[in-house]
């Protein structure tokens, strides 16, 4: 073989060798190729069974989320149901710890009505010294003197029959002797019989006598003194009719019994022949510079009405009604009676700034001590009504000094930071109250404000002028004895009732403040002379000029 064919065989035999190699990566690469794309498959058939799985787990989570957000709004309801409940809670504690707090200092409630686990606030106007309590050193004795000889109108004798230390009876009176006064009264029983003579006028022939008196027109009656104990009684001690015909029936040892309708009709006779000096008397009233007005509740035939006061420290006007409105007071022809420039001072009745009435309306100060007293007891975190309370008495104090100088007005810088600390403190009262109003109280709070600051003026015309009060205490003093005739009796049976109590003790209770005697007034009512407002008056200024 030549040399030309060894090259090609030679040549031909790496080729196949490449082939054969070529060859074996292809097979190489085809399984390769196979065992990646089986490895693919089955890492797809994970994947999609991992995806199913995610899939399965995002769906439960939903569900587990909805179920949360059910559980956590559920939760969410009962938690602000219990708030609601909680806050319920300590509103209705703090309301009923309010109650228990509510005393002489903070409300209009008398001493008796404390309740059992609170010391009673005693009111007392006497000035604070530093003398000790007790005795004061040279301060006269109050006793009853020794009677004049010329006084004494009946004697008694005690002897002794035998001496205390040895029984004997030798004694031997002396010259000597040791007297006691005793100061008593008797009540004697009088039946007295009135002879009215008659007589023949030999003019004219006709037979004649004294006019027999209207209280004598009966064959018997009662006295006069008979029927003043029984008014006394019934309208200044306000005893129950029954009681009063007990007492008077112990007292004259059974002699004397009236009936219960004999003091029924003895009221309405009373009030009828007092018609003149109750017009007298509010005539008197609408004519005076200053009017101290209150009313209170009373009850007639089971239903609330009511008793008004008007006066002042000479006189005392007392008007009943069945209702506490305006139709009352213009039947009472004293607030619409009274010129602009009269000051009324009450305790903050709406009703006295109609437009109706033209008086200066002067605010109980008193009063506003006990509310803003109440906002602190009841919202112990409130500073306002603190710093408030502490001003109108500190200028209260200020204004009793300078009237003991004789001096009869602040300064006008005085007066000027007195309206300004005023509006300073109300303006704080309101951002509190904006800052914390969801607690109990703050509703009257809110109100107690507004009223402050509508009717400010009203609050401080004290300050302007000296002669004008702080409080309006003499109204509520005037009114303490209608609420003692309620808790005695109960009630009266009709308006007519109270109307003829209320004339009844305007003219009593205006004697007392003259100093005369009451029960000689009704005396002399009963006798159809009663006093007349002027006597009245000229007797306690008379009796006033005397003390002084």
């Amino acid at each position: 073989m030549s040399n030309y064919a060894n090259s090609l065989y030679r040549d031909y035999e790496k080729l196949e060798i490449k082939n054969q190699k070529v060859n074996k990566e292809n097979k190489l690469l085809r399984l390769r190729l196979d065992i990646l794309e089986s490895e693919n498959q089955r890492k797809d058939k994970i994947i999609s069974k991992h995806e199913k799985v995610i899939e399965d787990i995002e769906t439960n989570n939903k569900k587990i989320i909805n179920e949360k957000d059910k559980i956590i709004e559920a939760q969410n309801k009962k938690i602000i149901e219990l708030v609601n409940q909680l806050n319920l809670t300590k509103y209705e504690r703090d309301m009923y710890l309010a109650k228990l707090n509510m005393d002489g200092t903070n409300a209009g409630i008398p001493t008796s009505q404390t309740p059992i686990n609170k010391k009673k606030i005693i009111p007392n106007s006497r000035k604070k010294t530093d003398n000790k309590i007790g005795g004061q050193e040279n301060h006269k004795k109050h006793k009853l003197e020794k009677f004049k000889d010329e006084e004494i109108n009946e004697n008694e004798d005690i002897t002794l029959d035998e001496c205390p230390h040895c029984h004997s009876k030798n004694l031997i009176e002396l010259n000597s002797e040791i007297t006691k006064d005793e100061f008593d009264y008797q009540i004697k029983i009088i039946k007295k019989r009135i002879h009215f003579k008659e007589y023949k006028c030999l003019n004219c022939n006709n037979v004649v006598r004294k006019d027999i008196p209207v209280n004598l027109k009966e064959e018997n009656q009662y006295g006069n003194n008979v029927q003043a104990t029984a008014l006394t009684l019934t309208n200044i001690g306000n005893v129950p009719m029954n009681k009063v015909r007990k007492i008077i029936s112990g007292l004259t040892m059974n002699e004397i019994d009236l009936s219960e309708g004999y003091i029924s009709k003895l009221q309405k006779r009373a009030a009828s022949k007092l018609e003149k000096f109750i017009t007298d008397l509010k005539f008197y009233i609408t004519h005076l510079n200053l009017v101290y007005w209150d009313d209170t509740v009373i009850m007639i035939n089971k239903t609330r009405g009511c008793m008004r006061f008007y006066g002042n420290e000479d006189v005392a006007l007392y008007c009943a009604h069945s209702q506490k409105n305006k139709v009352g007071l213009d039947k009472d022809n004293i607030l619409n009676m009274l010129p602009s420039s009269a000051v009324v001072e009450h305790d903050h009745n709406i009703l006295n700034y109609h437009n109706d009435y033209s008086f200066i309306n002067a605010e109980c100060c008193q009063h506003l001590n006990r509310d803003l007293e109440k906002v602190k007891t009841n919202i112990p975190n409130r500073t306002w009504s603190i710093k408030l309370k502490e001003l109108f008495n500190e200028y209260d104090h200020k204004r009793k000094e300078l009237i003991d100088k004789k001096i009869d007005h602040f300064t006008e810088e005085e007066f000027d930071g007195f309206v300004s600390k005023i509006n300073q403190f109300l303006l704080l009262g309101v951002e509190e109250y904006s800052n914390d109003s969801n607690v109990y109280y703050a509703d009257k709070e809110a109100a107690l404000l507004i009223r402050l600051m509508e009717y400010r003026d009203n609050y401080i015309y004290w300050t302007l002028d000296f002669n004008l009060p702080f409080t309006n205490n003499l109204s509520e003093r005037a009114l303490r004895g209608i609420k003692s005739k309620m808790k005695v009796s109960g009630q009266f049976q009709n308006v007519t009732n109270a109307e003829y109590y209320g004339a009844i003790r305007s003219y009593i209770e205006t004697c007392y403040r003259n100093n005369v005697n009451g029960h000689e007034a009704l005396i002399r009512l009963m006798n159809d002379n009663p006093y007349t407002l002027e006597e009245i008056l000229e007797i306690g200024k008379q009796h006033s000029e005397k003390s002084n």
